[in-house]
């Protein structure tokens, strides 16, 4: 169970987050970053696929709405989708943009950098032909269209290292993850040309709560 931290003597007990995923990173790890960030007590609930699975599924739309992790638990709460929860821990901790066009941006970026994270997820295997879809992303679409897009979108926010406005939205994370997981563990996928870019990860990376996140015994260490 999620443990509980006082506000403030006499004053109401607010329950920590629990957070159900497998025990990996994948569409998980954007979450747990932007929890750190934020500073809030979350409990991970790794997620095996033969016992707490099965059973989080027969408990039905309640629990799993589409049968599948993530999914967060907020009291009584519980919701899943990456994006959906990147967007739901931004409104409700007060990154999100209270503008509604830049609000709209920032839920775009969250369900791009989910697009950028599926390309990913693709390329990934041993399959006698897993090398040369690998080689096929880096030499295409990473560059030409992820690298270009993410670069465009920092310059037409004025180039102030954030995505969206003038201080780290959810956006900002979930592009980052991505970013992390492709640059990390898919050869020869680098930043090449676009320095902004690689700016833009290496200030994310820096913040002191996600700096200190990265090094952590609670980081997994799997790749996924």
């Amino acid at each position: 169970m999620g443990f509980c931290r006082s506000i403030a003597e006499g004053k109401e007990m607010t329950m920590a987050y629990r957070f159900f995923y497998w025990a990996l990173r994948g569409r998980g790890e954007q979450v747990r970053l932007l929890l750190n960030e934020l500073e809030q007590d979350y409990e991970d609930v790794f997620v095996s696929k033969d016992r707490e699975f099965p059973s989080l599924k027969r408990e039905g739309a309640a629990t799993l709405a589409f049968g599948s992790v993530p999914m967060l638990q907020d009291g009584d709460f519980k919701l899943v989708q990456g994006p959906a929860i990147m967007n739901y821990l931004g409104s409700k901790h007060g990154i999100m943009p209270s503008d509604p066009r830049l609000a709209a941006k920032t839920e775009a970026m969250v369900l791009g950098a989910e697009d950028m994270r599926m390309a990913y997820f693709r390329i990934l295997g041993k399959d006698e032909r897993a090398a040369e879809k690998r080689s096929q992303f880096v030499e295409g679409d990473w560059g030409k269209r992820w690298l270009a897009a993410w670069d465009g979108l920092l310059e037409l926010n004025g180039d102030n290292g954030y995505l969206v406005g003038t201080s780290l939205t959810q956006a900002d994370l979930a592009v980052w993850d991505a970013l992390d997981a492709i640059v990390n563990w898919i050869e020869g996928a680098g930043f090449e040309k676009f320095a902004r870019v690689e700016s833009y990860y290496e200030s994310i990376a820096a913040r002191p709560a996600i700096a200190e996140y990265l090094v952590s015994d609670r980081r997994i260490g799997k790749k996924l």
